[in-house]
């Protein structure tokens, strides 16, 4: 029955491991957590429930990255009611698109966009079958940081108490799993597959510079295919793209502070191979769909396994061999701790909030936001649980560094997943050789990396 469901709308003849147990538990009534590997095809859980029984679908999305390329995948493949809606829109064309809201089946936006009132009173003018919780690692990891909205779904999720709720995540460790029923207010039924990606080959490499680490990556994009470099901010990503455009190879960047216009066109290029080597923040991090990405390289690893694994997984996602490299200089680690105790909101800015200092506008509004469901003891404890996840976190990355051991199984461990792998595993392991896939040198003329992107946008 199902598989002919999956003929008829996608024209597939077989899932993808997980898809069909995930689509069953959805169709027969159940809010689904389901926890699928990168790459394993998570939209068609709510795509093929949503067209078999004519359900209106809001998937609740972090990244508009994400969204967007979202809807440009279902419009590609003939879904013309899927839209996506936020602030990069023009107003006018968000207007219209509130004005036809009802037309649509597929709507996507931002836990952020539907919290604003007067948003979410055009959302009550319409029903939904289904609320999809994209990327649902993201209630845990930044629901008691800096996005306070994802711990106020259950705003949503309760006001909609008659939608099925279907929560979708690669990367969930078993504390996200309960964060998640905690904030959504939901008893969940369970699908979890392995989380191992078999065809991606991990790599690693220490440096005693930053010279020597730059030197070593030039050489590795030389024959690394398709290509994503994770840098830790803009700054080192304008940086590092200009050194790269300078040997010759066409390059790309990508961070949240480029313009919607900008990252479309960036996107697009990568897409379409019109470029090989895209340097990126966190914000090219989860959901981008390019089938054949040979390789992702960290220049500066993130600050917790999860977001590691998000990263990687945009390689290889046909299926064929991959590769993730990380790089590492002792300097690094001064960037790793500092982003790991970035925080939002943490306990000694509540305790401030509570004897009536002023706060910044944004973070006052945000510990506002969050007192409207906890009390501020309980919100106290809501924190500091995260602050200590978030340096468990770090501490397991900055010993990745140093393992001796198979680097899979590691991570894997974080993620209460038991691997073995005889080949393409890691630097550690045996029979593990890096890819050669030659990049051509296109850049004829050495203008600078400043001129090009002002001649593209």
């Amino acid at each position: 029955m199902l598989q002919q469901e999956l003929k008829k709308y996608f024209g597939y003849d077989y899932f993808r491991s997980g898809q069909e147990e995930t689509v069953q538990n959805i169709l027969d009534g159940y809010d689904v957590l389901s926890i699928l590997s990168t790459g394993a095809g998570k939209s068609l859980c709510y795509q093929l429930p949503a067209y078999i029984t004519g359900g209106r679908v809001l998937i609740i999305s972090p990244l508009i990255s994400l969204m967007d390329d979202q809807v440009v995948q279902m419009k590609l493949n003939g879904e013309k009611n899927a839209v996506a809606i936020h602030s990069a829109i023009d107003p006018n064309e968000r207007s219209d698109i509130f004005r036809n809201l009802s037309n649509y089946q597929f709507i996507f936006c931002s836990p952020e966009f539907i919290y604003e009132e007067h948003n979410f009173k055009r959302f009550k003018s319409i029903g939904f079958k289904y609320i999809v919780l994209d990327e649902a690692h993201c209630l845990s990891e930044w629901g008691f940081d800096f996005r306070p909205h994802y711990a106020l779904i259950s705003k949503v999720t309760q006001y909609f108490n008659q939608a099925q709720v279907i929560a979708l995540s690669a990367t969930l460790t078993n504390k996200m799993m309960q964060d998640i029923e905690v904030i959504t207010k939901r008893r969940f039924k369970i699908h979890k597959e392995g989380l191992n990606r078999s065809n991606i080959m991990y790599h690693h490499v220490n440096f005693d510079s930053e010279e020597e680490k730059d030197h070593y990556l030039l050489d590795t994009i030389k024959d690394s295919g398709p290509t994503i470099i994770y840098v830790s901010s803009k700054k080192k990503c304008h940086e590092l793209a200009e050194t790269i455009y300078k040997e010759g190879f066409l390059t790309g960047i990508y961070h949240g502070d480029l313009n919607y216009q900008e990252r479309t066109t960036v996107q697009t290029q990568f897409i379409n191979n019109d470029i090989k080597i895209i340097v990126a923040t966190s914000a090219f991090g989860m959901g981008i769909n390019k089938q054949d990405v040979r390789t992702v390289i960290h220049y500066h690893l993130p600050t917790s396994p999860s977001k590691y694994v998000q990263e990687v997984g945009r390689a290889g996602r046909d299926g064929e061999p991959s590769q993730a490299i990380s790089l590492f200089t002792a300097s690094d680690i001064h960037i790793l701790s500092h982003l790991a105790n970035e925080h939002g909101i943490d306990i000694d800015m509540l305790n401030l909030f509570e004897q009536g200092y002023q706060l910044n506008e944004e973070i006052s509004k945000n510990i506002l936001y969050l007192l409207e469901l906890y009390p501020l003891n309980q919100l106290k404890e809501k924190i500091q649980a995260e602050q200590n996840q978030k340096q468990y976190a770090f501490s397991f990355m900055r010993n990745y560094i140093q393992i001796d051991t198979c680097r899979r199984t590691y991570l894997m461990n974080y993620f209460n997943e038991h691997v073995t792998q005889d080949n393409h595993c890691c630097d550690n392991c045996k029979n593990a050789n890096l890819l050669k896939l030659p990049n051509i040198k296109e850049v004829k003329f050495k203008t600078s990396y400043k001129n090009r992107l002002n001649a593209i946008f």
